[in-house]
């Protein structure tokens, strides 16, 4: 009999699809030269396997599945027609399931009472979550206002994808190499906006998820 994916194990199955994500683009951006349908087929697998991971109610699983076909949909129509730029939208539906995707994550890390190792893995899927939020938000930016970041072409999302990743977890964790920097008001303000949440969920809620785990331990 196959697995069966329970409360205590959703997570890691969330967390396999994010870390397939973040190298599966690149990959197919450095070795695979890239191109929208690549990037496209990896964004849509590693969201299919996150809709297993948190999708544990109905509605969840419904609402992830008809967005995850919208997008599929308005991909290929754009695709197929070149004259028709449907990047915004379907920059908006992913956003949209990433936004559900970390809710639902984060009710069950959140307020399910004794910490578990699966919900410390899950306030990591969280995080990872949190960039690739972000990123979607900055790609946005870049197709309302053109030229809104310093080290990043004015061109198709899928061509900027992984460059923007990158941009948007060196932000989260202040890093802050420099090689991309945001040009306009909006962008600055988002940027240290997701600089603040970063240091501000590592320093109190992963911490808090630890060592709630640790004094389980020692009173077990």
């Amino acid at each position: 009999m196959g697995h069966k994916i329970t409360q205590e194990d959703n997570f890691g199955y969330l967390l396999l699809s994010l870390i397939f994500l973040l190298l599966g683009s690149a990959i197919a951006e450095q070795l695979l030269h890239g191109g929208q349908i690549m990037i496209v087929a990896t964004t849509i697998i590693c969201l299919s396997i996150a809709v297993i991971g948190v999708g544990k109610d109905k509605l969840m699983f419904r609402n992830g599945l008809g967005i995850l076909l919208a997008i599929v949909a308005l991909s290929t129509l754009g695709s197929m027609m070149e004259t028709l730029n449907l990047d915004l939208i379907t920059l908006l539906a992913i956003l949209g399931f990433l936004l559900m995707s970390t809710w639902t994550a984060a009710k069950q890390v959140l307020f399910s009472g004794k910490i578990t190792s699966n919900q410390i893995i899950g306030s990591i899927c969280i995080f990872l979550l949190m960039g690739l939020i972000w990123a979607m938000i900055y790609l946005i930016n870049i197709e309302l206002f053109g030229q809104a970041f310093n080290g990043l072409e004015v061109k198709p999302w899928t061509d900027n994808f992984t460059s923007v990743i990158y941009y948007s977890f060196i932000t989260l964790t202040t890093v802050g190499y420099g090689e991309i920097s945001p040009a306009l008001p909006v962008p600055r303000a988002l940027a240290y906006m997701e600089a603040i949440a970063g240091q501000f969920y590592m320093a109190i809620l992963v911490a808090s998820l630890v060592g709630a785990k640790m004094s389980q331990s020692h009173d077990s």
